[in-house]
């Protein structure tokens, strides 16, 4: 009598034979949407058909309809899929300047060490190799980072390039061992420059028309899939890292605020043959991603992590985390941090909130004081992640061009080290963010005027922004650009020796009081400025593992302190 298929399979598996269905049947794409809505797909509760691609994937998946990303950003969230670990225990809170520790184990990096071919193609240098995002990856591609000074952009790197480098190396990969291929797609997000007949197709929405050209690309990777009849054998997972907010609670983009708009996010698993397909209602968290790709890998699941399993039974009463520090690092903002489980969420900050699970999200005072046991309960178990084992930190930093293309895209800038973040829990008497919209608009309209030259306005919308908010780091930075372009360099002198006190450090606040000093005339407040920024350049190449241009810096340096 005949073995079953699948019984072949397993033997197959326990004998180490390299049939493809053996290699596959272990073997893993995993597809990461940068700024994508969960509603993105009609599967998540979308109103538009703007993702067909993505769509009949998904109705061939277990569909995780109640997931959020850990941090409405891009590094964070992509640094909590591949380590299964929340953000404080990582260690990356933002956007750069912080990197993954070379500490963690990556699920790249188990994958690679169980004979995995392991290959990463990204889209953006928000996940710069510097980052540690790399890590466990044998074949590595990302952005070449071209900077338009001009523009403020960084060269494009579409779904387009991003998957026709990715079907290639599928096509000449080596069939006899399982692989860990990772895409990552950044199209949607800001600035939306999408093709006119893919904005045409989404009704003239900018961003869906972002959505509609990734889709179309991603078309041409699962027919590659589906023709060599991958889909029958292998796994397939698609994750958002968070969403986008598109004006909804007075929130334009992501970053700084955690409502659902920007904490939603689609996932779901295709299993071999598109078996099991249907809604899982269970509380997911990116962070999940790390423990249920291990186990379809057979890698063994890790101890000491966040994250579960989604192929396992859900967890009672399960809740998970999330946060935002990105308004504190810029404008000193009250931390954000939060918990959400089957009884609703809850966001602390000066002005904390709680929603029920079948509430609207609002900022309700009554929900929170009806609710106070639920509040209470939920700020025990942030508690909990706050005071877990956290990851060494250690000396990994973007590239220059990396740097200067986060810059572009308002995450970081030349120089910049790490702050010390606050504990998100400590009272604050810092405004929430949700409570600084208008003190945002009148930022980024500010930044506007100087990135056309209208410095003179920028000067004046700026220095009202500070006399409201004299710790806003970002309107100090930008303050002193436009004081610089306009060589009023007293008042520059002031505004860059207050940014000074302020943490983190930066390399341009010391290049510009150089700057300021020397017009000035004052050769010895120039010369100390100079041995600061040499300090910091020491500093930040050493992070970098740039050992040959510190130790460059450093003989400048002791040149400059032996005069």
């Amino acid at each position: 009598m005949g073995c079953c298929p699948r019984i072949l399979l397993l033997l197959a598996l326990a004998s180490g034979c390299s049939e493809p269905e053996a290699v596959d049947a272990r073997s893993v794409v995993l597809v990461t949407l940068d700024t994508t809505r969960a509603d993105a797909l009609l599967a998540f509760g979308g109103e538009r058909e703007v993702a067909p691609a993505l769509e009949l994937l998904a109705q061939e998946s277990v569909r995780f309809v109640d997931a959020r990303t850990v941090a409405p950003l891009t590094l964070p969230a992509h640094a909590s899929m591949f380590t299964g670990l929340y953000p404080p225990r990582h260690g990356v809170r933002n956007n750069g300047p912080a990197s993954l520790s070379s500490d963690a184990d990556t699920l790249a990096e188990r994958a690679a060490r169980a004979g995995f071919q392991t290959a990463g193609f990204v889209g953006s240098l928000a996940l710069d190799r510097g980052y540690g995002t790399a890590q466990g990856f044998e074949v590595w591609s990302q952005p070449a980072g071209q900077y338009d000074r001009v523009r403020g952009q960084i060269s494009d790197r579409g779904a387009r390039e991003v998957i026709a480098d990715a079907r290639a190396w599928l096509a000449q990969r080596d069939r006899t061992r399982p692989f860990f291929l990772w895409v990552h797609l950044f199209d949607p997000h800001a600035p939306y420059i999408a093709r006119p007949e893919c904005v045409e197709r989404a009704a003239g929405h900018p961003y869906w028309g972002e959505v509609v050209a990734m889709d179309a690309e991603l078309a041409s990777l699962f027919d590659d899939l589906r023709r060599e009849q991958f889909l029958e054998r292998g796994t397939v997972c698609v994750a958002g890292d968070h969403g986008e907010a598109l004006g909804e609670h007075g929130e334009d983009t992501h970053g700084h605020h955690v409502w659902d708009s920007t904490l939603r996010v689609p996932l779901f698993v295709r299993l071999p043959g598109g078996s099991d397909a249907r809604d899982d209602a269970r509380i997911a968290s990116v962070v999940d991603v790390a423990p249920t790709l291990a186990q379809v890998m057979r890698l063994g699941l890790t101890g000491g992590i966040d994250g579960r399993s989604l192929l396992a039974p859900p967890e009672p009463g399960r809740g998970i985390y999330f946060e935002s520090l990105s308004g504190w690092a810029r404008f000193r903002w009250s931390p954000l941090c939060g918990w959400v489980n089957d009884q609703g969420k809850y966001v602390h900050s000066t002005s904390p909130r709680f929603a029920a699970s079948d509430d609207e999200e609002r900022d309700d005072i009554d929900s929170l004081f009806a609710n106070a046991a639920e509040a209470e309960r939920a700020r025990e178990a942030i508690r909990a992640v706050l005071s877990a084992p956290r990851l060494a930190t250690d000396g990994l930093a973007p590239s220059e061009s990396g740097a200067l293309a986060l810059a572009a895209l308002g995450y970081g800038d030349r120089g910049e080290l790490e702050p010390e973040y606050p504990d998100p829990l400590e009272a604050s008497s810092l405004p929430s963010p949700d409570a600084s919209l208008d003190e945002y608009r009148a930022f980024s309209a500010a930044i506007a005027l100087a990135a056309t030259a209208r410095h003179e306005l920028a000067v004046e919308r700026l220095e009202e922004l500070l006399a409201r908010n004299p710790r806003s780091v970002s309107a100090l930075d930008e303050l002193a650009a436009s004081l610089i372009a306009l060589e009023r360099w007293q008042r520059a002198v002031e505004v860059l020796l207050e940014r000074r006190e302020h943490s983190p450090e930066r390399l341009s606040t010391e290049q510009g009081l150089v700057q300021c000093y020397t017009e000035l005339g004052d050769a010895e407040k120039a010369r100390a400025h100079t041995l600061r920024a040499l300090e910091l350049l020491v500093e930040i190449h050493q992070r970098r593992g740039e050992t040959e241009r510190a130790a460059s810096y450093q003989a400048i340096l002791d040149g400059e302190r032996g005069r």
